[in-house]
């Protein structure tokens, strides 16, 4: 009997909520634009249930009584409740969020309401890059925030970029930390740009200094996109381009050659009347293209995205044998498997080939042969001349084109200087690599505002480069008569496990957020070298070292192994969201130190003020007005290998003599110890402004900072009677200090939408301390120390001869004589330029109409030098630009702005003559595209179509007579010297973006 009862009581029960339920449909659109807007989130407040709108805007949710209330948000909008009272249909149009004050940043280990920032974070949204046609995430950011200047190291496919944030701190290597969904890494070229929800740049050292030793550059977090609940999407994104050189440098003709050459004292051999355009040579138009297909979606419970991308790109100098090729994958997972209980993994896996060609090297890269060669040297050769027999019966190897043609052979630019279509046909040089990045996630929320998070990352990447010589012969100087193969295996992994506890508590007026955490991470990499020959015969298939002579044999190779264990904190505060307090710890000991000096503590703190809360204010033009503040230390072990208070002997090859006038073995330390070595470290102070003007249409933001990195790791230096190796030492304090401006304009009130974005930052850099005897020297230009670190001037400087004019009597340059000891010497040699732009700039212009859109975007700097390294006064016979000869002295011109024509006086090729002005402002893309309508597409269950036509790096406004002047160098210590770099190429592209 009491089993029926409460079986019937339970029934009742039931059919009261059945009867007392009721079901709500209607349309969710936006303000904007007066579109249905998808993927919209429907909670009934009070609960977890909830559900999403459809592609066409459309919801349905069951709610039991009419005092419900449903919550309706969506990103870029302002949330609203509705009651549901008696209504079964509630139609809503969400207003767009023009303020973005309720938008979510990433910080370190967490997220965080915009309006409550006090650090200086920018932030670079999906929406911001999903017009971009470049490869690279790095790229994407260039020019899009201040105080960020993105530097590639080359214009050839694939090349990696120099991204530094607000200066450069260090005199290595100065990349930010790169942070991918919580996983470290050492770069972000295995991430699609299709697949960023956003890049968060940690650009002060309060913002940064949760991740102590690392966040010395600042840091760069990139967050993945992942699916939404109740909305499936299909994507593709196609792109096909053509690129092809984009330089207005011209190099002498044979008319302008011979005079030259014949002022300068020398004889021009012509025996064959060409008159070869060698920059026309080289340069080829060049394919690519890339493909995108992702799937996302999920449930209310669980959510997914799964991505792959194909990107092959053929080089603008070289063609296929400069080409580049990236195959990505991406899964992105995350489930609520119950109310307190989330896990997720994103792993991505990236294959990439190159295929490399010579560059940045004055000796022997294939660009710089090409402005080097004389004009007067044939392409190829008609027939077989007879000093080609003679070469050929000598035993030499020349090269032929395809058609069976030999190359043609340098007679006055000799030395390494060669044909570089003959040097092109030489290389057989390919790097592959492999990287897996995963990071898998636990998350507790046992009750409310409590979180517990166990983050795993691996990052694990496998490369090979395999290259192998023919036999080949140029010149007496440049020739190969012996085969050879050639492999460099790298493998390295680093594995990461982070456990972190945040609570989040509001009281009144008061909100509080704390965060303490702990960190550990192993990072090992394994290098081996191969060598074998000579080849049974020449070919990419005999290419093996199984099939090589075993006479050539050698195996080399070294390891790393580097661990880390970190402790850390934060906690903020604020009241009525008007008064921001933050502040925040980290302790980080690192195995790469020495035993004594392995532990580092990087305090910050930080705050702000919303001054338009106040009652006082009566400003009512500005809807948005807070001062930010904050001081931060970070540290950078990036340039340090670690084992520098450790001594390591050596035993080959070293002998004495004894009494007895016999040799005995010996050993040495192979290099010499350092156990007083520190953290290198940066100190911040950075002061900020926001503003929003007229309903939150016009944004203005402005931060001045002053950045000073202290103790700076560099390898030492001393007499080289010691006899051993130098440790590495800190070597001095750098200064970097400026201001950012970014101001925006948006309107999107009517049909026509357009909006404007600028961003412009200044730079001061300079030494401020040396804590060695001497300046330290950097990049070695043919003997010639050009780089240099010293005490009150720019980190890495140009060091040279200082000129004042041209002596009108002989055409020399004269010389200053800095010293004053009255004749010139070496010692005269004294600053002549600095790498460091003075202003970087970026900005963007969007319209929209009718489903027509149009985005430009700029780039540039203002105020860097470029020194112009191309040139050999040890091959007086190599070629020049035109404006050498065009602006040169001359009995009849001699109020000229060059020198007579000479090729060796070092006086003209180590002075500020061969610096130039490398400011430019290059369009970086100018794109035009439409929109197909929604009714057209909606009966075929396509969401949208967009297709456009994009011109990139086409227009570039500069005073740099080189090949361009974003001149770039894998060096750290080589910023702005050029080599003869591979120049970026311009693009015309066509896309297609297609959503079902």
């Amino acid at each position: 009997m009491k089993k029926l009862i409460l079986y019937l009581f339970t029934l009742c029960v039931g059919l009261m909520q059945v009867v007392s339920a009721q079901t709500i449909t209607g349309v969710v659109s936006g303000s904007d634009d007066g579109q249905p807007l998808p993927g919209v989130n429907i909670m009934i407040k009070g609960t977890d249930q909830g559900t999403i709108t459809d592609v066409d805007g459309k919801y349905s949710i069951e709610v039991s009584g009419s005092d419900a209330i449903l919550i309706y948000s969506f990103v870029g909008f302002v949330s609203q409740e509705q009651a549901v009272g008696s209504k079964t249909t509630i139609n809503v149009t969400l207003q767009v969020d023009s303020k973005g004050l309720d938008e979510v940043v990433v910080v370190g280990y967490g997220v965080k309401k915009k309006s409550l920032l006090t650090g200086a974070i920018s932030s670079v949204k999906a929406e911001d890059i999903k017009t971009t046609s470049t490869s690279r995430a790095d790229q994407a950011i260039q020019g899009k925030t201040a105080g960020v200047m993105v530097m590639p190291t080359s214009g050839s496919p694939g090349a990696s970029t120099k991204i530094r944030i607000r200066g450069t701190n260090s005199n290595g290597n100065s990349n930010p930390l790169f942070i991918i969904d919580g996983m470290k890494t050492g770069d972000i070229n295995n991430v699609e740009p299709g697949d960023i929800e956003s890049i968060e740049i940690l650009k002060d050292a309060a913002s940064s200094a949760i991740y102590g030793t690392e966040g010395s550059n600042g840091v760069v977090l990139i967050t993945t996109k992942s699916g939404k609940a109740g909305v499936s999407k299909i994507s593709y994104d196609f792109q096909y381009g053509v690129q092809n050189a984009r330089t207005e440098m011209e190099l002498m003709n044979t008319s302008q050659y011979n005079t030259w050459m014949t002022e300068a004292g020398e004889t021009v051999s012509d025996r064959f009347s060409a008159n070869t355009n060698w920059l026309e040579e080289v340069f080829v138009k060049a394919p690519m293209q890339k493909h995108r297909l992702s799937f996302s979606g999920g449930t209310d419970k669980t959510t997914y995205m799964v991505s792959g991308s194909y990107l092959d790109q053929d080089g603008i100098v070289g063609g296929d044998k400069a080409n580049y090729n990236r195959y990505t994958g991406r899964i992105n997972l995350k489930s609520d498997v119950k109310k307190w209980l989330q896990v997720g993994v994103n792993m991505s896996y990236m294959h990439q080939n190159k295929e490399n060609i010579g560059e940045d090297d004055e000796y022997r890269s294939l660009v710089n042969s090409a402005l080097l060669v004389d004009p007067f040297t044939p392409v190829t050769y008609s027939g077989t001349p007879q000093h080609v027999q003679d070469l050929l019966d000598a035993g030499n190897v020349l090269i032929k084109d395809e058609d069976g043609n030999y190359y043609g052979l340098t007679e006055n630019a000799t030395g390494e200087i060669s044909n570089p279509l003959a040097v092109l046909a030489t290389y057989n040089d390919n790097t592959t690599q492999d990287k897996l990045m995963a990071t898998g996630f636990v998350t507790l929320k046992p009750f409310e505002g409590f979180t517990f998070t166990s983050r795993v990352g691996l990052d694990l990447a496998y490369q090979t480069q395999h290259f192998w010589s023919p036999e080949y012969y140029f010149t007496t100087e440049r020739n190969n008569n012996l085969t050879t193969i050639d492999d460099r295996i790298n493998k390295w992994n680093t594995w990461l496990w982070e456990n972190f506890v945040s609570y989040t508590k509001s009281f009144g007026n008061h909100g509080l957020t704390a965060l303490v955490g702990y960190s550990a991470e192993k990072s090992v990499g394994p290098y081996y070298s191969l060598h074998s020959g000579p080849m049974v015969a020449e070919g990419d298939e005999y290419a093996y070292h199984g099939t090589a002579g075993r006479g050539l044999d050698q195996v080399d190779g070294n390891s790393y192994e580097n661990t880390m264990a970190s402790m850390f904190g934060r906690i903020s505060y604020d009241f009525k969201g008007k008064y921001m307090l933050e502040a925040s710890v980290r302790r980080d000991g690192a195995s790469v130190f020495p035993t004594n000096q392995k532990y580092a503590v990087f305090p910050a703190v930080s705050a702000g003020w919303l001054i338009t809360e106040e009652d006082f204010f009566g400003a009512d033009f500005i809807d948005y007005l807070k001062v930010r503040a904050s001081w931060g230390s970070n540290g950078s072990k990036s340039n340090l290998p670690g084992n520098e208070d450790k001594e390591f002997w050596t035993f080959g090859g070293i002998r004495y003599p004894d009494a007895t006038d016999s040799y005995q073995s010996g050993a040495q330390i192979d290099k010499l110890i350092n156990e007083n070595l520190v953290w290198e470290r940066t100190e911040m102070t950075d002061i900020g402004i926001d503003f929003r003007f007229l309903n939150s249409k016009i944004t203005f933001s402005v931060d001045y900072y002053n950045k000073l990195t202290k103790d700076l790791i560099t390898g030492g230096t001393g007499p080289f009677s010691v006899g051993n190796d130098y440790p590495f030492v800190n070597a001095g304090d750098v200064r970097n200090k400026g201001w950012d401006f970014e101001l925006g304009y948006r309107n999107a009130d009517n049909e026509f939408k357009y909006g404007v974005n600028f961003n412009v930052s200044t730079l001061n850099n300079e030494v401020v301390n040396l804590n060695v005897d001497a300046p330290v020297r950097g990049d070695n230009l043919r003997g010639h120390d050009l780089t240099w670190f010293e005490e009150g001037q720019p980190i890495w400087y140009f060091k040279g001869y200082k000129t004042n004019g041209i002596d009108p009597d002989n055409g020399d340059p004269i010389v200053v004589d800095v010293n004053g000891d009255g004749e010139i010497t070496p010692d005269d040699q004294t600053y002549i330029g600095d790498p460091h732009a003075d202003l970087l700039f970026g900005g963007n212009i969007f319209m929209e109409y009718k489903g027509f859109d149009l985005n430009v975007f700029l780039q540039g700097s203002y105020g860097n030098d470029i020194f112009m390294g191309w040139f050999r006064t040890d091959r007086p016979m190599s070629n020049k630009p035109a404006f050498f000869y065009e602006n040169r002295w001359t009995s009849s011109n001699t109020s000229a702005s060059f020198p007579a024509a000479n090729n060796i006086n070092e006086h003209i090729y180590r002075s500020d003559l061969m610096v130039s002005d490398g400011s430019y402002l290059r369009f970086k893309q100018i794109q035009i595209g439409y929109t197909l309508p929604k009714d057209l597409l909606s009966k075929a269950g396509i969401e949208s179509v967009r297709t456009y036509i994009s011109f990139d790096n086409y227009i570039t406004f500069t005073g740099y007579k080189g090949l361009d002047p974003e001149a770039g160098s894998g060096n750290d210590q080589r910023q702005g010297v050029d080599r003869g770099i591979y120049p970026a190429a311009g693009i015309f592209l066509f896309g297609l973006s297609v959503n079902f």
